[in-house]
């Protein structure tokens, strides 16, 4: 089995994404929006008020889940049924969102 890392991260995708989203001014505003939101409705979540999450869990996984969908349905162009779509498509399933919202709630957490 080949080692797929990329630059510290699971994957290029997932390194792609989080160096997009840490480096444009308006991606990485929105982004660290969503994770305050994110921590904001952490103990709403059905499996944090469960006792199955931890809240770092809960904050973690709602992040990643509303990074994935903002990404993917806001961020993402609509290429059709196309030979480019489906490439994307392939490469944001890859992407590792949970990686991806730990490391910005971390980083948050001391701003």
């Amino acid at each position: 089995m080949s080692d797929t890392t990329y630059s510290d991260w699971t994957n290029y995708q997932t390194w792609c994404v989080a160096m997009w989203l840490g480096s444009d001014a308006g991606l990485y505003e929105e982004s660290r929006g969503l994770a305050g939101e994110a921590r904001g409705e952490a103990s709403e979540a059905d499996a944090f008020a469960a006792g199955i999450w931890t809240r770092e869990q809960s904050e973690r996984f709602t992040l990643a889940e509303w990074l994935r969908t903002w990404v993917v349905e806001n961020l993402a162009p609509d290429l059709g049924a196309s030979f480019p779509a489906d490439l994307l498509t392939y490469a944001l399933c890859e992407v590792n969102w949970d990686e991806i919202a730990a490391d910005i709630l971390s980083e948050t957490a001391t701003a």
